[in-house]
């Protein structure tokens, strides 16, 4: 294998960086063809006018993916954070359905909080009755 071959898988193995191509170029496309069928231009024969509408629409698409590439404290591909440390990460945190069980109770956070606070609601109401 090649250097520069090495250096690409190395790039592909420890970053973000193919996560936020596959997002960036799935955004553009589904973003580029809303956007033609929206406006009634046929996809199979599109001019330079449509065409330069389409594609800066779809590039549009793309900057919401390249921000939170740059932000290294995104969880999905954060530039600054190896995928190695992303995976531990996210092995470390427990999953119970949609919520992130961060502290090891068996109790998702967010729910955690409102079972918190709904027990402070019914130690008000005791109190005042």
């Amino acid at each position: 294998m090649s250097a520069l071959g090495s250096k690409i898988k190395w790039i592909m193995d420890n970053t973000g960086v193919d996560e936020m191509l596959l997002e960036a170029g799935r955004a553009f496309l589904a973003t580029s063809i809303a956007v033609a069928l929206g406006l009634g231009i046929p996809l199979l024969d599109i001019s330079g006018g449509d065409f330069r509408t389409v594609l800066s629409a779809g590039l549009a698409a793309c900057l919401q993916v390249i921000v939170r590439a740059l932000n290294p404290e995104d969880s999905k591909f954060g530039v600054g954070k190896a995928k190695v440390a992303r995976e531990e990460q996210a092995s470390t945190a427990h999953i119970t359905g949609s919520a992130i069980d961060t502290d090891g109770d068996g109790i998702p956070d967010e729910l955690a909080g409102s079972l918190a606070n709904e027990a402070f609601d019914d130690e008000e109401e005791t109190k005042g009755a």
